[in-house]
Parts: structure tokens; C-alpha cells; sequence
């Protein structure tokens, strides 16, 4: 049996208005968020591994090129205002012909270790999916397997990634993960 092939999109399209600025590249512990995210995804060995750019595309797309931030595919959403459901459509576009587990991670997430995502992958079999607990909610990190593909791709504002994780209907794994709530 082979190994599902990963696609991994992570969020980093927000304006981060209570923040007032880039916050995808403020540094912690010398490294922009965002790299910290991608150098904890790049372990997993994934098919695609994309970040999911909005307000700040320019300013990212920037430091991708002064080698600031390394090791993803950057993707404008040009509808990134209308919130995350967007973000994770549009990757579940691009990715799911090559894919089939999507991981969707938070561009600030970064005390989230590649371990902890092992365990949530993991922990997504036989057409399920999984993500982390933490603070008496649900959410990202998340892996969706192909049969959630379909839902994905409906995504908007009203019923977005958490309202399909909490359906009762669905075969969801939970993690706790409390390095998810920071």
C-alpha cells in the first residue's frame, strides 16, 4: 500500500488588523511566523506544499525572493478579504488532483511541531479526517482526506472548515494539540 500523497496549504492570507501589519513576518526567535510553519511542514515530505497569500502578497512574495521565507509555492487569493473558507477552497483546488490528504495550517501556528502534525495525519484513515483540540474548540491543524474534498470546495463564510469538523455526521479525529491555540 502507498503512502497518501500530502498537500499542505497553510493561511497566510489575512491582514491581520489587530496586529497592524505583516504579521506572517514578524519574527519570532529570529525567523519570520511563517518560516517557523513551513520548516515545521517540510519534514512531512509533502507532493505540494503551498501558502496561501492575500493583503500582504506583495510584501511576501518580497521576502520569497530575498530568500526570507523559503520552501513553499506562493498562491495569491484575490478574494482573501472574504476570510479563510476561500483560502482553503482555492488550495483544495489547486491541489487536490495531486493530493490525497490535505493539511491546512495557520501562518502564526509556529509552536506546532512536525511531530504533532505526524500524529494528525496519522490519525486521518479510511477517508476521515483530523485536527487539533485545544481550548474547548476545534480547528487548525487540519488534515482532510479526498472525501472531504467535495465539502471543501463548498467552503464560504457561513459554513466554513469548523462547522464540517463539528458535524456529527462526519468521521472526525481529534487531537489535542494545545501548541495550536497559541
Amino acid at each position: 500500500m502507498t503512502e497518501p500523497r500530502l498537500g499542505i496549504v497553510i493561511l497566510a492570507a489575512g491582514e491581520a488588523r489587530r496586529f497592524g501589519a505583516c504579521k506572517q513576518l514578524a519574527l519570532f526567535h529570529t525567523k519570520p511566523l511563517l518560516q517557523h510553519v513551513i520548516d515545521a511542514a517540510l519534514p512531512l515530505r509533502p507532493t505540494r506544499l503551498v501558502v496561501m497569500t492575500g493583503k500582504y502578497h506583495k510584501t511576501i512574495a518580497a521576502a520569497n525572493d530575498e530568500g526570507v521565507v523559503t520552501g513553499a509555492e506562493l498562491i495569491h487569493n484575490p478574494d482573501w478579504s472574504s476570510g479563510m473558507s476561500s483560502s482553503i477552497r482555492l488550495g483544495c483546488e489547486l491541489l487536490s488532483d495531486d493530493c490525497d490528504q490535505l493539511l491546512v495550517l495557520l501562518a502564526d501556528q509556529v509552536l506546532v511541531s512536525t511531530s504533532e502534525l505526524e500524529t494528525l495525519i496519522a490519525r486521518a484513515v479510511d477517508g476521515g479526517s483530523a485536527c487539533a483540540g485545544f481550548s474547548e474548540t476545534v480547528g487548525p491543524p487540519a488534515v482532510f482526506s479526498r472525501a472531504w474534498y467535495p465539502d471543501l470546495l463548498t467552503l464560504n463564510a457561513e459554513n466554513g472548515a469548523k462547522k464540517l469538523l463539528n458535524d456529527p455526521a462526519k468521521q472526525v479525529a481529534i487531537v489535542p494539540m494545545k501548541s495550536a491555540g497559541w
